[in-house]
């Protein structure tokens, strides 16, 4: 017994080797391949979007960034307008009081002024009783 070829054998194994690529290829290869394609395809798209994504992040965090300085601006002139409105009513309270404190002092000053006439009159009334008194002391002594 020897070892000898045997050409339809060889054949036979040849087209079912063929035959087991093709449909190996047709159900198992290309759908693995298929999906393999599809699966990059998706992870290229994803990839993409995230890129877009973080272009559209950027943009809305500059515009944020817009928006709040913006803001800081309005505050800071809003807060510069009521300084400004409440030193002109400062301003103007104090004018206010130092009128009124003035035309106090005014009628403070007329005030001791009629007095010191009235005194003066009532002095001047009593100086012939006080040169009387002051003359009957010095009788005295």
């Amino acid at each position: 017994m020897g070892i000898s070829l045997n050409l339809e054998l060889m054949l036979l194994v040849f087209v079912l080797f063929i035959l087991s690529i093709f449909i190996l290829n047709k159900w198992l290869y290309e759908p693995i391949l298929n999906f393999m394609d599809s699966r990059n395809d998706m992870i290229n798209n994803d990839l993409e979007n995230a890129s877009n994504n973080d272009n559209s992040i950027e943009n809305i965090q500059n515009e944020i960034n817009a928006t709040l300085d913006k803001a800081k601006q309005e505050a800071i002139l809003i807060k510069e307008k009521a300084i400004t409105q409440a030193k002109l009513e400062y301003e103007k309270n104090i004018q206010k009081l130092k009128d009124d404190n003035k035309k106090d002092l005014e009628a403070f000053l007329e005030s001791l002024k009629s007095q010191k006439d009235d005194l003066k009159k009532s002095l001047l009334l009593e100086i012939p009783e006080l040169q009387k008194t002051i003359s009957k002391k010095l009788k005295q002594i």
